[in-house]
């Protein structure tokens, strides 16, 4: 079982959130830096045995406005895709 924890404080903005997320979840290369393209890695890279915990974010959230809303909704339904399991901490 791989256990991934993911820091809302560490994604106060677009570039910062995708700087993080590639280097975190251990992204390829090529990954787009967008939310299609992290729904696809999601979807390929993890699996049942995975779990992916955010923490703090209500704060990402704050920093991100609107995208940090979407960027939580990729994950679900990457979720939903894949059958990782995705935990959001407030």
């Amino acid at each position: 079982m791989e256990i991934i924890i993911l820091d809302g404080k560490c994604m106060r903005d677009f570039e910062s959130a995708h700087d993080y997320l590639s280097r975190v979840l251990r992204l390829p290369e090529y990954y787009g830096r967008n939310l299609d393209a992290l729904y696809d890695c999601l979807s390929e890279f993890f699996t049942d045995d995975s779990i992916i915990i955010l923490f703090n974010g209500d704060e990402m959230k704050n920093s991100l406005g609107v995208y940090g809303d979407k960027l939580v909704k990729v994950f679900e339904d990457a979720m939903g895709e894949s059958g990782f399991s995705f935990i959001y901490k407030s």
